[in-house]
Order: C-alpha cells, then sequence, then structure tokens
C-alpha cells in the first residue's frame, strides 16, 4: 500500500482516534482488536468532507452505522463502485484509493469490515 495518500492513512501516519477504521475481514467484537497496522484509516472531517461516499454506502448497505461495525462483502463494494462511477471526480479519486487497499483484501477475506467512531 503506497503512503502518499490522498485520503486515508496507515495507523503509524493516524494522530488521535478520530479515525473509521477499514479492518481485514471480520470483526470479532469480542477481541476488542482496534487500530491494527494493516488496516486503513479515514479521519472523520475527511470522510465527512465526501458526503456522497457515504451516502452510497447508506444507500448499498442501509444497517451502516458510523459509530459501530459494518461489514462490506465484495459484491456490496462492487455495487458501490458502480454508483461511485457517477460522482465526482473527488468522490471517484477517494473510492479509488479505498479500492487499492480494498481489493487484496475482499480476494483473501472476501469482506471487510467498517470500524466506526
Amino acid at each position: 500500500m503506497k503512503t502518499d495518500m490522498r485520503f486515508c492513512v496507515l495507523n503509524s501516519e493516524r494522530h488521535g482516534t478520530c479515525y473509521h477504521e477499514l479492518y481485514k475481514g471480520e470483526w470479532d467484537s469480542d477481541s476488542l482488536e482496534f487500530w491494527s497496522d494493516d488496516s486503513l484509516y479515514i479521519h472523520d472531517d475527511t470522510f465527512n468532507k465526501y458526503p456522497k461516499l457515504q451516502k452510497t454506502i447508506n444507500l448499498i448497505i442501509p444497517t451502516y452505522d458510523m459509530y459501530n461495525a459494518t461489514a462490506v462483502t465484495k459484491v456490496s463494494w462492487e455495487e458501490m463502485g458502480k454508483l461511485i462511477a457517477e460522482c465526482d471526480q473527488d468522490t471517484k479519486d477517494f473510492y479509488a484509493e479505498i479500492d487499492e487497499w480494498a481489493k487484496p483484501v475482499l480476494k483473501e477475506y472476501g469482506l471487510f469490515t467498517i470500524l466506526g467512531i
């Protein structure tokens, strides 16, 4: 994963705790494992600057909760990508940046989990 990202950060680049964590695979709420080094992070301020991405997530996964854990399957992610293709360039770029991390994760695990703030 490249480290010169525009929208996301790695754990080593994270400052504070106001982040949405994209966790590889299904999150086990019993383990309470947060801030994984192989997760991808989106600062809440950054996420809020691109409401079309959040709206797309909500449309495809109506149970999405930005304050809880939400599983994103490969099928859901691909459906989001089709809708994002109709959005502005920044939203497309945001999705593409996450997609670079998500593709190998979805291939290996079949899903990733968004751990809300």
